[in-house]
């Protein structure tokens, strides 16, 4: 039996270790909280709900956009191509009952007569926007300064999403109005989809009109029962990646201490890693979206436009998807904001540091050639559409005078909530500018 003398360096020795780990414990907590403050420009423990579901949108924007292959993420759609799939961004925003990403239904009704309804209309910077938007209110707060809102509850309702293009954007509208939508101010947000998938779509021998290829081809074989077994083995994994990814992400959102969320971030980024490799492997499997006899079926081009026709005929698309939308709200009415998005890949007097330049610019980027051609194409038809009584702003510029502030989030076209307030704030301008310039020409109290 150890006597009280043979018991005290067992004791100091424990002791010692104790105090090291709580020592330990301590450093690696502030590193973590130094660690979060570097990302988020935020102070861990004063974190706001809207930083937490920013940064799962973040992990699970890259997760979709990253890879070309999307039958994962949507389904096919009778009017609009494709809408997302129950349960996904569950995180966030789920998917509503039409497939866009909301927390409210649609159509949406209002419950008292000073709700201002605003739809917001685009691919995956828009619907990004409205996430942002509704999380930090910065277009609200900016517009309801202005005398025009005065005494209005405005509300943001999410009707763009990820890879939509002209004239899908018409078609959503359309349809929405036709089933009895109140909306009293559309914003489109657009341009990047326009010709960098529009160019996909041309060179994979699909009409430009049609939904983007990478999204459609995939999901017409998938509804005519075209996969392999190689396929359903992938697809299974894939789901079980993205599970995974979500259960991360919820516990990334219930950390109470800043190393339990650093350990969930660094496994939330290599489950996402993980995620879009899969992705990407899956879509290096030969997609035909082929079969006149097929259930689902869509007619192909043999031979696909030179690039200057094909440019002309985007641009051309775009314009005139534009001048149906206004008219279509004209005659309801309803304010019509269209934006042209600023894209890394369009060249204009923005100053990239090295930081943003790892971040948001790659040569190989699938996307640069379409934008490089196709934005000055689509850019020579905005003053014919101004002259048509179009409320459109070229926002190309936009991010030239940030200087020293990273405002992309990844190498394809989206924004870090520096650049969505920039954005925001700039919407706001150009639509009160509008409408005390009488341009807008109808009355919000209608």
């Amino acid at each position: 039996m150890a006597t009280s003398d043979q018991k005290r360096p067992a004791i100091k020795i424990l002791k010692v270790v104790a105090i090291n780990l709580l020592v330990l414990l301590v450093l690696l907590e502030v590193a973590s909280v130094g660690f979060y403050f570097f990302r988020t420009g935020d102070f861990f423990y004063a974190r706001k709900k809207g930083q937490s579901i920013a940064t799962k949108t973040e992990f699970e924007t890259r997760s979709q956009q990253s890879a070309n292959d999307m039958t994962i993420i949507y389904q096919l759609h009778p009017y609009f191509g494709f809408v997302y799939r129950q349960g996904y961004f569950e995180g966030a925003y789920p998917a509503n009952n039409c497939g866009f990403l909301s927390h409210d239904d649609f159509p949406f009704k209002k419950t008292n007569k000073d709700q201002f309804i605003i739809g917001i209309f685009g691919g995956s910077v828009a619907a990004l926007f409205s996430f942002y938007e509704l999380e930090n209110h910065v277009l609200v707060n900016a517009l309801r300064r202005s005398p025009h809102f005065e005494n209005k509850e405005i509300v943001i309702l999410n009707f763009a999403a990820g890879g939509y293009k002209q004239p899908q954007q018409l078609l959503v509208l359309s349809y929405f109005l036709s089933i009895g939508q109140q909306l009293d101010m559309v914003i489109n947000i657009d341009g990047f989809n326009e010709t960098a998938l529009s160019y996909w779509n041309n060179r994979f021998g699909v009409d430009i009109s049609m939904a983007p290829v990478h999204v459609v081809l995939p999901l017409i074989d998938l509804a005519n029962k075209d996969l392999a077994p190689e396929e359903l083995t992938l697809s299974l994994e894939i789901l079980q990646t993205k599970n995974q990814l979500k259960d991360t992400l919820t516990q990334l959102d219930n950390a109470r201490l800043a190393t339990y969320y650093t350990l969930r971030w660094l496994k939330a980024k290599y489950l996402s890693s993980q995620y879009q490799k899969k992705l990407e492997t899956f879509n290096g499997l030969k997609r035909t979206g082929k079969g006149k006899d097929s259930l689902v079926h869509i007619n192909r081009i043999e031979n696909p436009l030179d690039d200057p026709e094909a440019y002309e005929q985007m641009a051309n698309l775009w314009a005139n998807s534009s001048l149906t939308m206004k008219g279509l709200l004209s005659e309801k009415r309803i304010q019509y904001f269209q934006f042209i998005q600023p894209n890394q890949y369009y060249a204009t007097n923005r100053q990239f540091s090295e930081e943003e330049k790892r971040i948001a610019i790659n040569d190989r980027s699938p996307n640069r050639e379409g934008v490089i051609k196709g934005y000055p194409k689509v850019l020579s038809k905005v003053s014919s559409l101004k002259e048509s009584g179009v409320n459109i702003f070229n926002a190309v510029n936009l991010f030239d005078e940030v200087k020293e502030i990273v405002v992309y989030v990844d190498d394809c076209c989206h924004y870090n909530n520096a650049g969505n307030e920039v954005f925001a704030n700039y919407i706001a301008r150009s639509i009160i500018d509008a409408l005390n310039n009488n341009a807008a020409g109808t009355n919000l109290n209608h």
